[in-house]
């Protein structure tokens, strides 16, 4: 049986050709793009989930939305019934932070704790990350704690890497 997999990245979509006589679609959710490069939803899942004892295993789902035309990443996570008299948002947000930055080199913008089994599910109990984004960018998720990026913490970003691209210039116009 031949496959044929064709892929277009602005729409997210997979086509399918199986024996060249059957196309089905489906929504590509495990691919994200940020920066110029594509991250695997699933890797960065792990890594979230495996950030914090707190946080509910197979609970999680991360996206991308744009926020003054860039992608950015935006967590949803369910937290463990166990932890939610206990829980420390401010402990698990930093621990999450650092865990994805270290592991992916990518800044958080947004991260969204939500009680056990609240995260949208489609009628297959599967994660459905169109209704997560659409709840986040609608506001409209019961989170127990929502976190978003400081603007300042933008600009401090913004001016680190301004001045890391100086520095590149500076030493390629030493250099020639």
């Amino acid at each position: 049986m031949n496959h044929l997999v064709l892929v277009n990245p602005q729409q997210q979509e997979v086509q399918k050709l199986v024996d060249k006589s059957n196309l089905k679609q489906q929504l590509v959710n495990d691919v994200i793009s940020i920066r110029g490069h594509n991250y695997h939803t699933q890797t960065i899942e792990k890594t979230v989930k495996q950030s914090h004892p707190s946080l509910k295993p197979s609970a999680g789902a991360v996206f991308s939305v744009e926020v003054n035309y860039q992608e950015r990443l935006v967590v949803l996570q369910e937290v463990k019934r166990a932890y939610s008299r206990i829980f420390n948002a401010d402990e698990v947000i930093k621990a999450i932070r650092s865990a994805v930055l270290e592991e992916h080199e990518l800044q958080i913008y947004a991260v969204v704790f939500l009680k056990a089994g609240s995260i949208p599910k489609d009628s297959t109990g599967k994660i459905d990350y169109h209704a997560c984004r659409n709840a986040f960018l609608n506001a409209s998720l019961d989170g127990i704690h929502t976190w978003t990026v400081n603007p300042q913490q933008d600009l401090q970003q913004l001016q680190k890497d301004v001045d890391a691209l100086l520095e590149q210039m500076q030493l390629f116009v030493q250099s020639a």
